[in-house]
């Protein structure tokens, strides 16, 4: 439902899908929230000690090649009269030269991502 109301249609097409979206979801979560010493002692942070940068680059890389299929398919579908969504609006303001500032496809991105994770957890919460 929140892929529907966001992307303007269901991305997820089967059980398998929603299960690996869901878990990737989950670990971006619980990456952002796990202790990580080296936000206390810096100079440890080159080492990876537990495995934390290797694990949010995975997860970083699969979001962004999600994101970039999602705006491919808007920028390709273009305005063939269909109803406009989300991504569409940010689209037209990334094309746009009248704004006082301007977007990149990787602030649409950051805009999904962000869209994304409090949607998912208004759902999880509700769930609970």
């Amino acid at each position: 439902m929140s892929f529907l109301m966001v992307f303007g249609k269901k991305r997820i097409h089967n059980e398998h899908e929603q299960k690996g979206f869901h878990a990737v979801v989950q670990e971006g979560m619980q990456l952002a929230a796990v202790f990580n010493i080296a936000d206390y002692i810096p100079y440890v942070g080159e080492l990876d000690l537990q495995g934390l940068a290797k694990r949010m680059k995975v997860v970083s890389k699969v979001f962004d090649d999600m994101f970039e299929q999602i705006i491919d398919e808007h920028v390709d579908a273009g305005d063939k009269g269909q109803h406009r969504d989300f991504v569409d609006v940010m689209l037209s303001f990334m094309e746009s030269k009248d704004n006082e500032f301007q977007i990149e496809r990787s602030n649409i991105k950051a805009i999904i991502l962000v869209n994304n994770q409090i949607i998912h957890i208004y759902i999880s919460k509700n769930n609970a």
